[in-house]
Formats: structure tokens, sequence, C-alpha cells
């Protein structure tokens, strides 16, 4: 988004301009699901350059997650915003500023970090569906398409589904989908720089099984199934990480939610994968583990275009 939008955004919060003429309920609600490590940013970053769509100033809002935190399918799985990470996150836009408070006639970078900044406080803040919709309805322009993608999304409640279906009268839904081996390396990667430093990969092999989050995150069907019983696999795009980052690609999936075609930057590399990389014998264990997944997976329509996976 351009630093002009956002300061005339940033205007309209402080009461100096009028709200957006129309409703939120007429506009196009996008929600990305996920998977976690499937080119979620990516995705997020392109929507977020479109003219016609709004994307939240944060690429994963996780409200829904907040709202409904307790998956029925993987009793005991509960997916944690990271308050301590959002909280983190703002410190270091705070002290980024320096001695001096930002200002609307500050730099552009400063306007932009203020935008982001009052955004992750306010996320803190969202205790309902009118909070979410508040959030976007102070920010959003002339775009008819608004949204986001939060990877926690992908094993939420059905009834998570069915309340975001009904926030306006076009809700889309993205879910993004990845090899599901290659996908559970690239978490156990981050995993292992971020969380589990001083443990071996192969210890991190071992404590992978159907309960275990690596599993979890790479198992679509609960998502697949959960939207068809729904009846939203209509309104719902199924991608494959794959076969995502070509032109022709985001010029179906714009012609899907019925926006104008947009150039997209195909070498833009956004949270690449970093650490240690798992072994050719340590990707066929992590297979293995992974095969029910698979086996489930290879007849259905959602991933039959997925040619490169380890079927």
């Amino acid at each position: 988004m351009s630093s002009g939008a956002i300061r005339k955004r940033l205007k309209r919060l402080f009461g100096k301009e009028p709200p957006p003429s129309l409703p939120l309920a007429q506009r196009q609600l996008v929600i990305g699901l996920g998977a976690m490590k499937s080119g979620t940013t990516w995705l997020s970053d392109y929507l977020g350059s479109h003219p016609a769509f709004f994307h939240s100033p944060i690429k994963e809002m996780n409200a829904f997650a907040a709202l409904f935190p307790e998956n029925s399918c993987y009793p005991g799985y509960i997916y944690k915003p990271g308050e301590a990470y959002r909280l983190w996150r703002m410190e270091r836009i705070v002290l980024s500023f320096g001695q001096q408070p930002p200002r609307l006639d500050r730099s552009d970078a400063e306007i932009e970090r203020f935008d982001r900044l009052r955004a992750l406080a306010q996320l803190g803040r969202i205790a309902s569906t009118d909070d979410y919709l508040q959030f976007f309805h102070e920010r959003i322009g002339d775009q008819k398409h608004f949204g986001e993608i939060s990877p926690s999304y992908a094993h939420l409640p059905a009834e998570a589904y069915a309340c975001m279906a009904a926030l306006s009268s076009d809700v889309r839904f993205l879910f993004l989908m990845r090899d599901p081996t290659d996908r559970a390396a690239s978490h156990l990667r981050h995993a292992r720089r971020r969380v589990e430093k001083d443990i071996e990969l192969d210890q991190l092999l071992e404590r992978v099984d159907e309960t275990s989050a690596v599993f979890i995150r790479s198992d679509y069907r609960y998502t697949l199934n959960t939207l068809r019983a729904l009846g939203l696999e209509e309104r719902s795009r199924f991608l494959i990480y794959e076969d995502l980052f070509s032109q022709a690609s985001v010029d179906s999936l714009c012609d899907w939610l019925g926006m104008d075609r947009h150039e997209a930057v195909l070498d833009k590399r956004l949270n690449p994968g970093v650490g240690e990389s798992l072994s050719e014998r340590q990707l066929s264990c992590l297979r293995q583990r992974l095969a029910p997944i698979y086996n489930d997976l290879r007849h259905d329509p959602a991933t039959q275009g997925a040619s490169s996976w380890r079927w």
C-alpha cells in the first residue's frame, strides 16, 4: 500500500475524514486458511499489492484462533495466538522510532510503522466478530475485496468456518497446501531454529506422530472435509504451493475472485526456510510417518494437480 493511502486512512481514523460509504457486508471477504509453510506470506504480499484488495496491515491476524481456540477434530490440540510474539513485534516497532515519536508529517516509513503498530495493538482487543469487522471498516478505502491469511485457521472447529461464512454476502476461502513431507520438513527446521535449538533433527523426527503439531499442520484432510461438510466448497479455492508461483496461477485466482489481473513479483522470497536441511534418509522417514495423509489425499479432487508430491 502506498504511503499516501496510509496517510489518508490515518486521517480517517482520527476523525478528519468520513468512513467509507460501501458497507463491508456488500464487499467480498477473503480469508486464507493456511497451511503453515505453504506460501501464505507470498500470497498475502501479492494480495496486499493488488489495487482492488485491502489486506490487513498484519498478515496473520489469528483472530478466529483466539475466538475458537480448541479444535474439535484433534482434542487437546489448542492453538495459542502468540501474545508474547505480538508484543515483541510491537516493541521492535516502537524502538525503531528512536527518541522521536511518529508524526503524520514525518517519513513514509514512520507512517507505515505507526499503522502496523496500531494494528498490532488492536489485535489483542478483538473479542467478537463485530470487533473483527470494525478492524477493517476503519481502514478500508474503496476496495471491493478485503481480508487476511492466517495459517492457524486451518484446524479451527466447523462453527468457526460457519461464523466466517456469515460475515459478508460474499465470503471466499483460500486453502494453500504443500507436499506434506516438504511442509513438515520446513516446519521442523523452523522449530529447531526457534524453539528446539538443543535437540537433534533425528530426535524431533521421532516425535512426529498423529498427535504432533508437525503432523496436524500437514494433515489437510480435516480442512477439506470440514469446508465440504458445511457446503462451502464452491466458495473455496484450493491452491497447491508447487504451482502457486506463476503469473498464470495468480491470474486464475484473480479471475475467481472477480478482480482485474495484477502482475506478480514471482522471484520475491518471503520468510524462506532457514536452518539445517533434512537428509534424504530423514525425509524418507518423515514421509513414512505421514503415510496416512498421502493415502487419503491420493484420490482427493483438491490434490489431483499436485503431481510433484511424494505420492
